[in-house]
């Protein structure tokens, strides 16, 4: 199976989306074989937690890489300069 990707934005932004969807669904599964209890409250909490710091660290490197993006194309093409004659 090859995938072509265009726009590496579309790639990123659905990683961004499975590593939200994936883990809360494994999550779920494995929180239904353990006995209720605090154990299984603690074990979903930290879970939820855990997926939230990756969201949060997948986030801010997708900032992160359009604000570099974002400033190389300002030091490759400068504004123009319009002083001289009129």
């Amino acid at each position: 199976m090859v995938i072509s990707i265009d726009d590496h934005g579309n790639f990123i932004d659905g990683v961004i989306g499975a590593l939200a969807t994936i883990p809360s669904i494994i999550l779920v599964v494995a929180a239904s074989t353990l006995p209720e209890g605090l154990e299984r409250g603690q074990f979903v909490v930290r879970g939820c937690a855990i997926n939230l710091a990756v969201l949060a660290i997948a986030f801010v490197l997708r900032v992160a890489y359009v604000w570099r993006y974002s400033n190389a194309l300002k030091i490759v093409a400068p504004e123009p300069s319009y002083s001289g004659i009129a």
